[in-house]
């Protein structure tokens, strides 16, 4: 009776092994057959929550109806982003941008392929770095720096704790501006004494690395303001506009369009009249005068005019920042031959957007300097304001900026260390002013990195044992328990 008991289960064991071995067959001849397929046939499937790995509807119905050839340039061999696990969402973006008919992806080494490099870039207008984007559509270029395709967070040790893939916002957006065939366009005012935009190559070069194109502009024989003008400069004048010019730029202004001032010193009896009724209109004013700093340390050896200054804060947290970025570089700010400036307040002062960015030291001076005030007075013991800003949300949200100079822009100084912090402050209320990029609203993807703290050596080996040790000592125990009951 025992012994056909046993037989029973012995029978009744072998039965189940084989089920089980059965099963196990089939799923694997049911997955390696899927998987196959799945490789020939380029399948994959992206299961990140945010969809990390997938172009956004934004861009598939960009590229679905796009009717232009649109090349996507990158400055890295695409081997080279295949191979870093950091950058997968960008390499998997590009090869579905690639699979379009309309989207052409050519990827190459600056420095083992510097002819197409130099075709790109034939006026050398961009400065190419490894990993920069240009996309072009025709005559039309974008730049997009490398830099701007991922942003990081980092903890207090330096480790990087989360990567937010920013690449396909801007990509798709730089493919939207050149297939539509519009660049922000930036216009140098001449006619009144100013170098115009041959003073300025080398921020012209700038502007171009920004995306914005530039020509100069005369408006005693233009009828307007051009409508690709989204920013008009009037660098250094040395003369007054005229009432006709001044018409023109108000109707500019009024249709939400944006002026720049940089308004030199200038020793002559010359007053601006109508270009300080431009300012006024936003509650700012010039003096005529010329800072000089009087605390020797303050400036630069031998001259007093070229002296340190201080970048300011936004008051609060609905005004624009230009600043922050900057006070952190660890650059020490100077400006050369500025007038400074004031607010005042005006009737629209209320409704206005208004803020200050750049000031002396209290110990600076300035000194009178040209104008035709009949009793003109120093003013000194107080910060001076050097560089401002003010937008006017009635005129569709026109703005202005007026910096006490525009040599440190010119081809003179513009290269000048001393100079560069006041440099990429102007560059930055450039982009303030007129963002040349297309926002296509994409949310940055988030990959974050998962950590673990380990305090001692003891606890590394509690660790290491919960995960190492503790799933082959239940294995063995499995093991064990099956031994011991297959044959019972």
């Amino acid at each position: 009776m025992e012994m056909k008991k046993a037989n029973q289960n012995t029978q009744k064991n072998k039965k189940y092994t084989l089920m089980a071995w059965v099963m196990a067959l089939l799923v694997l001849a049911v997955a390696i057959p899927l998987n196959l397929l799945a490789e020939q046939l380029d399948i994959s499937w992206d299961l990140t929550p945010n969809k990390l790995y997938t172009l956004t509807d934004a861009t598939t119905n960009l590229l679905d109806s796009l009717d232009k050839q649109v090349d996507i340039y990158l400055a890295e061999p695409l081997e080279n982003i295949a191979a870093e696990p950091e950058t997968s969402a960008l390499y998997l973006a590009l090869l579905q941008y690639d699979s379009y008919d309309n989207i052409n992806l050519v990827t190459f080494d600056l420095e083992r392929e510097p002819e197409l490099a130099n075709s790109l870039n034939p006026d050398g207008v961009f400065n190419l770095s490894e990993g920069d984007f240009l996309i072009k559509c025709g005559d039309m270029v974008k730049r997009i720096p490398g830099k701007m395709i991922y942003q990081y967070e980092y903890n207090d040790a330096g480790d990087v704790t989360a990567a937010y893939f920013r690449g396909e916002n801007y990509i798709t957006g730089a493919i939207k501006t050149v297939s539509e065939g519009t660049m922000p366009g930036v216009y140098f005012l001449t006619g009144h004494g100013e170098a115009g935009k041959e003073g300025y190559s080398r921020l012209c070069t700038n502007l171009a690395n920004y995306n914005y194109t530039s020509a100069d502009l005369n408006l005693m024989t233009a009828d307007a303001v051009p409508e690709d003008c989204k920013i008009v400069l009037i660098a250094a004048p040395t003369t007054d506009i005229t009432e006709a010019e001044k018409e023109k730029l108000e109707a500019f202004l009024d249709k939400g369009g944006n002026i720049s001032f940089m308004m030199s010193p200038n020793e002559k009896p010359v007053r601006y009249k109508n270009i300080e009724d431009l300012m006024l209109e936003y509650c700012l004013a010039m003096r005529y005068d010329r800072v000089y700093e009087t605390d020797t340390s303050q400036h630069i050896s031998n001259d007093p005019y070229t002296f340190m200054v201080n970048l300011v804060s936004p008051a609060d947290e609905d005004q624009p920042d230009m600043t922050s970025g900057l006070q952190t570089s660890g650059l020490v700010p100077y400006m050369r031959n500025c007038r400074s400036l004031y607010s005042v307040f005006g009737s629209n002062y209320a409704q206005l957007t208004m803020g200050t960015l750049m000031v002396s030291n209290n110990t600076a001076v300035g000194e009178i300097y040209g104008g035709t005030d009949e009793d003109p007075e120093e003013t000194r013991g107080q910060e001076l304001i050097l560089a401002a800003y003010a937008m006017d949300p009635t005129r569709n949200d026109s703005k202005i900026v007026v910096f006490g100079d525009g040599s440190f822009m010119s081809d003179d100084y513009v290269s000048s260390e001393y100079l560069a912090v006041p440099t990429f402050l102007f560059l930055s209320t450039i982009t303030w002013m007129y963002n040349s990029d297309i926002d296509m609203s994409i949310a940055d993807k988030e990959k974050t990195y998962d950590y673990m703290l380990l305090n001692s050596e003891s606890e590394a080996n509690s660790i290491l044992y919960l995960f190492g040790a503790a799933p082959l000592v239940v294995a063995l125990i499995g093991i064990a328990v099956w031994a011991r009951r297959r044959n019972s």
